[in-house]
């Protein structure tokens, strides 16, 4: 097993591993990782047979490696190392990480999150609150389209997102406004629009891959959503969903304000682990606080 940066990697090979294996996520895909890491290398056997890719930062000549936003996890692919080579040779090549991962890992510091699925072909778990919002909905003037409009629905999310989740800066948003469009050139994102009176009003972008629906983003202005608009869209995918026979991913978030939003929709837990570690000198940590840069768009 050997760290590869990206530009060595033999990407045809990796997106074929990541691919083609059963239940994987669109997150270790070469063009998602370009369109959302910082800098990202892969831990992989000479035949690209099993392998992690690894998100990484360099700051002040130290490299560490994080999960970056619009990744919920990575992945370990293929037949599994022994927990303790693989933490080995990750804090050996890192000198600080805090890496979220699919599978969990005897680790020192581990901690358990979750997120939300609605498995294919289930039978409709929305609850009392959803029925009341979706009511609503169907109540007022807005419509629900699916289309192409883009670049509204990237509008109404770098107006509403930021003030709400500190980590969507410019940075970040300008990422995700370069992987929708990635997506959307390799015919994987479908774009769901509310209108009103013919005016969007705000959206949601999901993304098909691999045997699943991924919730990306979406955004839209108070008034829409007290009208039931954000309940209205995601049935509407999930629903797309389940006519499809498809996993529905409502993504990752640890806002207990959107766990009870899916589960209000029937969203049920599904896990996924958080490993860390930190072997930075003092004198790193105190200069990068000083000066901010951690900061990862």
């Amino acid at each position: 097993m050997n760290f590869i940066e990206r530009e060595h990697i033999d990407i045809e090979k990796w997106d074929r591993l990541v691919s083609t294996t059963k239940g994987s996520s669109v997150f270790s895909m070469s063009f998602y990782l370009d369109a959302v890491a910082e800098n990202w290398c892969i831990l992989v056997n000479e035949d690209y047979t099993r392998g992690m890719a690894i998100p990484y930062v360099v700051r002040l000549k130290l490299t560490c490696c994080y999960t970056p936003i619009f990744v919920r996890y990575l992945e370990w692919f293929g037949p599994t190392m022994d927990d303790h080579r693989f933490m080995a040779m990750l804090k050996a090549h890192f000198r600080q990480g805090q890496l979220n991962t699919k599978q969990k890992v005897r680790a020192k510091k581990l901690k358990r999150k979750v997120f939300q699925v609605i498995q294919p072909v289930s039978e409709s778990d929305a609850n009392s609150q959803t029925k009341r919002m979706l009511n609503k909905f169907g109540k007022s003037s807005l419509e629900l389209t699916w289309g192409d409009d883009l670049s509204m629905i990237m509008h109404h999310i770098r107006r509403e997102l930021p003030q709400k989740v500190h980590s969507l800066n410019k940075a970040s948003l300008d990422r995700l406004g370069v992987l929708v469009s990635v997506l959307q050139e390799k015919k994987m994102l479908q774009m769901l629009t509310v209108r009103e009176k013919g005016r969007g009003v705000g959206g949601i972008f999901v993304v098909e891959f691999n045997g699943s629906l991924l919730y990306l983003k979406g955004a839209m202005n108070k008034d829409t959503k007290d009208m039931g608009g954000m309940y209205a869209a995601m049935q509407e995918a999930i629903d797309l969903s389940q006519t499809k026979q498809l996993l529905f991913d409502f993504g990752g978030s640890n806002a207990e304000g959107v766990k009870r939003f899916n589960t209000n929709l029937g969203g049920q837990d599904s896990k996924y682990y958080a490993i860390s570690w930190d072997n930075l000198p003092t004198w790193f940590q105190i200069v990068m606080k000083i000066r901010g840069l951690w900061k990862k768009g």
